[in-house]
């Protein structure tokens, strides 16, 4: 059988019972048809943290991220340094969103791609920024290698 893209394999998968009953309790929460439809995404859940964890570092295959981080606009130089280390790597910053959340604070959404290390490297410095109240970076993939 077709092992590429578009073909499909059926498998059998041994858990014990109460796994099967937390799976099938997690699936219709989260509003999934079918144990395949969620294993899958589960896999590939797995794979994207693989790419992002375990795959080795020099790999050349891009990956996004999605940096979200709340400040107060008014502390000194902040808006500016946020945005210059965006500009200066801008092979790695690809757009951002900025959304006033009161008249003191704000949320940036900024989405970078490129190789891990540069990924990684700019998530960090736009988290750690001085004056940034919280920071998450959420690791994601281009999707290419998934099916």
């Amino acid at each position: 059988m077709d092992e590429g893209r578009g073909s499909l394999i059926r498998f059998g998968i041994s858990m014990p019972e109460q796994l099967v009953r937390d799976l099938d309790r997690w699936r219709r929460l989260r509003g999934y048809d079918s144990r395949s439809e969620a294993v899958r995404d589960l896999v590939r859940e797995a794979l994207v943290d693989y790419q992002w964890r375990d795959a080795p570092a020099e790999s050349s295959t891009d990956v996004v991220g999605v940096v979200t981080i709340v400040y107060a606009h008014s502390k000194r130089n902040l808006s500016e340094h946020l945005t210059e280390a965006q500009h200066h790597r801008h092979t790695t910053a690809h757009a951002a969103l900025h959304v006033h959340l009161s008249e003191e604070h704000c949320l940036e959404v900024i989405v970078l791609r490129g190789r891990r290390e540069d990924v990684q490297s700019l998530a960090d410095d736009l988290i750690t920024a001085t004056g940034v109240l919280h920071g998450k970076f959420v690791p994601t993939t281009t999707g290419e290698a998934l099916v």
